[in-house]
Parts: C-alpha cells; structure tokens; sequence
C-alpha cells in the first residue's frame, strides 16, 4: 500500500492538482472501506496581517501602518477557538503575517491557552 520513493517524488512535484486527487482517492477506496469517509472540521485563525515580506501568493497581508491591518486580541482568538469547538471542530491552525513588533513572548503567551482549549493542539484530539 506505500508509495515507492519514485511515486512520492512523481507526486510532489507534479502540477496537476486534479490527478493528485484522484490519485488520493483511488488509494483511499484501496485502504478504507468505500462507503466511509471521515472530515475533519478545523479552523485558520489570522492572528495578524501586518506583514513585512510581499509573498505572492498572498492576498491578505497588509503593509505596516495599513488602516485595515490589525492584530487580534487573545480574547479574540480564544472566541474564535470557542466557536470552532461548538460546531465540533478538533483543530485549528495559527497563522498571520510577519509582524516586526511581535517578538516570541507574544507567541509564547499566544499558545499559552486556557486549559479547556489545549486538545486543538495536540493531536485534535478532545481531552
């Protein structure tokens, strides 16, 4: 059932986003039992999109001093951590821009959650 090294090097660097996912799916009929499939319901939560790099694929980054950048509060992000949990979500995913002001205790403190919130990050699984 696992890939040859060749397959997953095929697969990596290949363009073709609909024949990755068929792929994905032929061999998700082969391992699981067809009439089952399983979704995880996560969360992104944007901390922040003040950036100062100009990725291109990024749309939502704003420059430093921008009128519609911002930094969300704590509060803000747990409120949202909250609502993910109520519609039965597992996990979410902390991501923002990269903001010159916000050294590692913020982010330390960011991932200091209050203990009914700490299952989405470990293994999405629900203590």
């Amino acid at each position: 059932m696992a890939l040859t090294k060749q397959q997953a090097l095929d697969l990596l660097e290949s363009d073709d986003l609909i024949g990755l996912g068929m792929e994905a799916h032929q061999l998700r009929l082969k391992k699981n039992d067809p009439r089952v499939v399983t979704y995880q319901i996560d969360r992104n939560i944007n901390y922040t999109n003040f950036c100062t790099e100009y990725c291109s694929f990024c749309a939502f980054y704003r420059p430093l001093g921008a009128k519609d950048g911002y930094v969300l509060s704590f509060e803000d992000i747990y409120k949202k951590i909250d609502e993910m949990l109520e519609l039965g979500g597992t996990g979410i995913l902390l991501q923002g821009g990269l903001h010159p002001d916000l050294q590692i205790g913020y982010y330390e403190n960011l991932l200091a959650l209050p203990e009914s919130m700490i299952a989405v990050l470990i293994g999405n699984e629900r203590l």
